[in-house]
């Protein structure tokens, strides 16, 4: 029983781990959870009986592993502690089973809407859980009866599947940092006979036959409404230190009088371009970057509606100025290199299509794609890789 138990958290261990090594570590929350819940026993044999509801609490630790673009998708490996079980009152006998388990889960979530702010969103988990003890009471013609759970009145392993439904909402801290908290509610069913070999054998009591033959299967099914805090992986991270640096004499430097050096920026908007032409300054060798302009279809290489606009505003810079422009697509590092390379160069070409369309001439006009291979920010947060999902423009002679 416990080699089982080990084994199977030591494989859930290292799935979990395996998730942990591909991804960024504010895509990684770790969380608890707590809460109530409401189990009862369904009896395939049990007649002239009416199981009635057993509350109880629960609560667990939990990994959330974030995937997708937006963060749509997600899996949260978890083990929680709960009890499970029913109870019977009638006019000639008591009865109550309060098993304590241990669950290991693991939700396959479907989030809605947009990451940064409060998002609903439902999911489907296998559940298996592990009897841990507990007890059984019984008074019937006078008599008590009182065991604890064991093997020989309570199957040691229990299966089940479960569907919930909850909603995210985000806490933001000081310094962009931020916690989650959720509230959750979901339904579960037991697939799995709790019966134990040794209660159909006759070698321990049950309610709904003699002792000693008990027919049939019990199931258990159960509804919990929990509340979660979870923290990402992120917020760990230590900001360095500055180094102090000791004052260091220098001699006095002879002047030597040098024009300044204007170092060429890597991005230039739109609107400093014009301003240059409006003061007959030269725009060659220039790049015009598309941050958060320019913006395509899920997935896709569609240009959006919204985009138009703007390229518009390029098309006519183009007509009116002997300028040719290379168009450069780039990504952000979210998903295959062999993918994102393919996905910039449809997208370059797609604002390449879009401007011959418009009038400019092919003659000063080409388009290069280079996935997520040249970044101008960090991939580690999604401010930087939102920079790096760009269009850019180089302007040539």
């Amino acid at each position: 029983m416990m080699s089982r138990k080990f084994l199977f958290l030591a494989v859930f261990s290292i799935l979990g781990l395996s998730a942990f090594s591909q991804m960024s570590a504010d895509r990684i929350y770790f969380g608890v959870k707590g809460g109530m819940g409401l189990s009862w026993a369904k009896y395939s044999e049990l007649k002239n009986r009416d199981p009635k509801m057993l509350f109880g609490g629960v609560g667990g630790v939990f990994a959330e592993f974030e995937f997708g673009e937006n963060r749509l998708f997600s899996i949260r490996p978890e083990v929680d502690w709960l009890s499970r079980g029913t109870k019977i009152s009638d006019s000639d006998l008591d009865y109550k089973l309060k098993a304590k388990y241990v669950d290991v889960r693991l939700p396959l979530i479907f989030n809605f809407g947009d990451y940064q702010s409060v998002r609903p969103y439902v999911y489907v988990a296998p559940v298996v859980g592990f009897v841990r003890g507990g007890d059984i009471s019984l008074t019937e013609h006078g008599m008590d009866y009182k065991v604890d759970v064991s093997e020989a009145n309570m199957a040691n392993t229990y299966f089940a599947g479960a569907v919930g439904a909850g909603v995210k909402i985000p806490i933001h801290l000081n310094g962009g940092k931020r916690l989650q908290f959720a509230l959750e509610a979901n339904y579960q069913y037991g697939f799995t006979d709790t019966y134990s070999d040794m209660e159909k054998s006759g070698e321990a009591i049950a309610v709904n036959r003699f002792w000693y033959d008990i027919r049939g299967n019990r199931k258990l099914q159960g509804l919990e409404i929990t509340a979660s805090l979870s923290v990402p992986l992120s917020i760990f991270k230590r900001t360095p230190k500055k180094k102090v640096v000791e004052p260091v004499y220098v001699p006095e430097p002879v002047v030597v009088e040098e024009k300044p050096v204007v170092e060429e920026k890597p991005c230039y908007t739109l609107e400093e371009i014009m301003e240059l032409l409006g003061k007959g300054e030269s725009i060659t060798g220039k790049t015009i970057c598309a941050i958060d302009i320019i913006n395509f279809e899920f997935d896709k290489s569609t240009i959006k509606k919204e985009s138009y606009p703007y390229l518009d505003k390029i098309v006519r810079l183009m007509k009116n100025t002997p300028i040719h422009v290379v168009v450069r697509g780039h990504t952000d590092n979210v998903g295959d290199a062999d993918y994102n390379m393919e996905l910039s160069k449809k997208r370059a070409e797609a604002v390449y299509n879009y401007l011959l369309k418009a009038g400019v001439e092919p003659s000063h006009l080409s388009y290069e794609y280079y996935g997520m291979t040249r970044p101008i920010s960090t991939n580690d947060t999604p401010e930087g890789r939102l920079m790096n999902r760009r269009v850019e423009f180089e302007i040539t002679e």
